[in-house]
Parts: C-alpha cells; structure tokens; sequence
C-alpha cells in the first residue's frame, strides 16, 4: 500500500512538473507573439514626408502613418485644422490656426510629390515615400 502511495505522490510530482513545462513554453510562446505582432505593427507603416508653408513660414517633418491612410488623415494626425466638409468632401479653410482668407481669394493647395492633386485630401491614398504639402494660394 505504501509503495502504491509512493508511486501515486511521484505521478502526481511529474504530472505538476508536466503542467509548468506546458504552460511556461505557452507562456513564452505567446510572449513571443506578442513581440512578433508589435513588430510587425511597426513595419506596416509607411513613411510620408508633410510641408506645411502659410506663406511666412515652413513647416517640415516625416511621419510614419498606416498603409491606406488618407492625406486628409495624415492632416489630422499631424497638425489642427479646420474644414468644411468631412472624409472625401473635406475642404481644408485653416491649418495650425492659419485661415485661408476668402477676401484674399486664399486656399490651401494641397501637392503630391510637387504636383497640384487632382483630388481631394480626403480621396487621396498616402503611399510609401510620398511628399504631400499644403500652400496658402491665391485663385
């Protein structure tokens, strides 16, 4: 009877032994999974570089932002600004406190890459190593 005690007590010790060997390498599975997910978090951006120029000053900077962001997105995210509108139909009237005057005939231009965009900021798709710049013009 004791010998079957014994044996019972040692099955016990190596089933406990069992359990911790499992759930430490879980443990240390899942912790490196969650190192592996922030990493890949941190590569799935893209790096955009933004213009700021209010016709007195420019600002410059790159950000890094998640694929399929908008410009009117990245706007947002990077500056305080005002619109008429929302998400496609946004149209820019002040950034950082600087407001396109109407009786000046001002606006804020929008440029991808040096180009005037064909569409609005709230249309338009950031991609990887874009320059986007918004100017104070005149119309």
């Amino acid at each position: 009877m004791r010998a079957h005690s014994m044996n019972k007590k040692r099955a016990g010790l190596i089933f406990i032994g069992f359990l911790i060997i499992f759930f430490g390498t879980a443990l240390v599975q899942f912790r490196g999974k969650i190192e592996l997910k922030k990493e890949m978090e941190i590569q799935n951006t893209i790096t955009v570089k933004q213009i700021i120029t209010d016709g007195e000053r420019k600002k410059e900077f790159a950000i890094q932002i998640a694929p399929k962001s908008t410009a009117l997105q990245l706007l947002y995210i990077t500056c305080n600004i005002v619109t008429k509108g929302q998400k496609e139909n946004a149209f820019i009237t002040a950034i950082n406190g600087r407001m396109a005057d109407e009786n000046k005939r001002e606006f804020w231009a929008f440029y991808v890459n040096g180009v005037q965009a064909q569409v609005g900021a709230g249309t338009y798709v950031v991609k990887n190593n874009d320059t986007i710049e918004w100017k104070i013009e005149t119309y």
